[in-house]
């Protein structure tokens, strides 16, 4: 089959804001077979290479500025070098070093539905979350961002870290079905709207099930159990914890003692620490809470 198209650099067919300030995608041509794509992404940022569905379809990356780390080998991947997937049946991790620009080329494969599909879910739980509690909104995007860091240092990559980072960002998500009254109430709640508050992990099973995976409901609805038994819902305690849960749950109780309320005020970051260090081996893993003040430290 003979094939030739020129486009201009004017036919750009549509872009997708996939994170705000973070990065984008511009689809510079789509058709049955061919799909040519422009990824623009700040510093620091995760890109998951999803595995393709057929064994014929294929992704190549062409780095046009910028450079990648590429967890599965370890390597640096920088302007002018690219990688090619085929067959891959993991996903691939890579982290950008830098404000980085790729080229994308795929066929036989509607890579543009699927960050649509995608977009469309997260944006719908974005909204659910930020209509209901500003607060939990914005405590989400920072436990995320705690999260992603302590994820790397702790050598999560691939699907383990996709699921890692997505419960991070959606582990408040069951608050959507907390009343309006409880959840946002300005005085100490009461024995039984506490009752009403531990609900929410078990209340994001349905959303997070249906958009998601049981990997990451699992991470999500241990992000409450503590290591010493006393948590919430199973009463689970020390490496019965999954690990995540554990980084989770130390992540998530920073950010809330240094952040300000209606009814308090944020900690210091220094007594934030010093509360951490002091519950360490009570409420969370030691060697979790080490590496977290290290990390608040460098």
């Amino acid at each position: 089959m003979t094939y030739f198209k020129i486009v201009r650099s004017n036919e750009t067919e549509s872009t997708y804001e996939i994170k705000s300030k973070s990065s984008k995608i511009e689809k510079k041509y789509h058709d049955d077979h061919l799909q040519v794509s422009m990824i623009h992404m700040s510093a620091d940022r995760i890109l998951y290479i999803e595995p393709l569905p057929t064994k014929e379809a294929y992704k190549t990356y062409y780095i046009i500025k910028g450079s990648c780390f590429v967890f599965e080998d370890e390597s640096i991947v920088k302007e002018g070098d690219f990688f090619v997937c085929k067959n891959t049946e993991e996903i691939q991790t890579i982290k950008t070093l830098e404000d980085t620009v790729l080229l994308v080329h795929a066929t036989n494969y509607d890579v543009f539905k699927t960050l649509e599909d995608n977009h469309t879910v997260v944006d719908k739980l974005l909204k659910e979350i930020q209509f209901k509690d500003h607060y939990t909104g914005e405590h989400s995007l920072r436990v995320y961002e705690l999260v992603k860091r302590m994820a790397l240092k702790f050598g999560f990559k691939s699907k383990a870290l996709n699921n890692f980072t997505k419960a991070a960002y959606y582990h408040d998500l069951g608050k959507v079905k907390i009343p309006d009254d409880i959840l946002n109430k300005p005085d100490q709640l009461s024995a039984s709207e506490f009752e009403e508050i531990k609900l929410h992990v078990q209340y994001s099973k349905e959303m997070i099930l249906e958009n998601f995976n049981s990997d990451v409901f699992d991470i999500i609805i241990q992000h409450h159990e503590r290591y010493n038994g006393s948590g919430y819902p199973f009463g689970l305690k020390g490496e019965e914890i999954c690990l995540e849960a554990r980084i989770l749950a130390v992540c998530d109780s920073y950010d809330a003692m240094i952040t300000d309320r209606i009814y308090k005020k944020g900690k210091s970051i220094e007594i934030a620490l010093i509360e951490l260090r002091e519950l360490a081996g009570i409420l969370y893993d030691p060697e979790v809470v080490k590496v977290f003040i290290d990390m608040i430290l460098e």
